[in-house]
């Protein structure tokens, strides 16, 4: 039945009915487009971290460079240091297992130990209540205080030479952040590591 055949009464009904349908899906669509761009808005932003080398909590109070070890063999270098990071996204962040490795020009040669601790009674937590994980509010900046430590032991004797200190963290959706730190001129050598002393801004590598 063609529709020029039918009434004006139930002509006006399928075009009201048609006009009711277009509308209901013009303004799903309408929600559903606000909705993302709303959830992309909130997610504009970026996660910045910044670095100052300082001296260790412990009793020691010693700064980053490296020194012997009572426990091993070889030397220990502690580097100890604040971070501040830094959200500016409309939602929270995820910062999971903030590392610090050593490099040779583009190649890794150890990973640092993260420091959970120092000393047993009234003991002083480091990073996030003793883990190296962080969630940052949406806007917002925290500070944490972290120690990392590397023994000249544990590294292989053939690989033992470094040149760098690389950070490195993943993101909720497991994605790999590296940052460079900070540049080493003699690994192993006795004593404190010349650094700045200012805040560092961790460039991505």
């Amino acid at each position: 039945m063609c529709f020029e055949n039918l009434s004006p009464e139930l002509q006006s009904t399928i075009v009201s009915g048609a006009i009711g349908l277009l509308g209901a899906l013009i303004g799903a669509l309408a929600a559903i487009g606000s909705t993302y761009l709303a959830k992309k808005l909130q997610a504009a932003g970026e996660v910045s971290l910044y670095a100052r080398i300082v001296h260790s909590k412990g009793s020691i109070n010693s700064a980053c460079g490296c020194y012997k070890s009572g426990m091993s063999d070889g030397l220990v270098m502690r580097v100890p240091l604040w971070i501040d990071i830094i959200n500016t996204c409309g939602i929270s962040r995820i910062i999971r297992d903030l590392s610090m490795h050593a490099y040779l020009g583009e190649e890794e040669v150890a990973t640092f130990t993260q420091i959970q601790r120092i000393g047993d009674d009234d003991a002083i937590l480091l990073g996030n209540e003793g883990a190296y994980t962080f969630v940052i509010p949406a806007n917002g900046a925290c500070r944490f205080d972290l120690e990392y430590m590397l023994k000249e032991a544990d590294v292989p004797g053939d690989k033992k030479q470094f040149d760098a200190l690389i950070m490195t963290y993943f993101d909720e959706k497991n994605g790999i952040h590296k940052f460079h730190l900070m540049d080493i001129e003699r690994c192993w050598s006795l004593g404190e590591v010349k650094t700045e002393k200012k805040w560092i801004t961790l460039t991505k590598g």
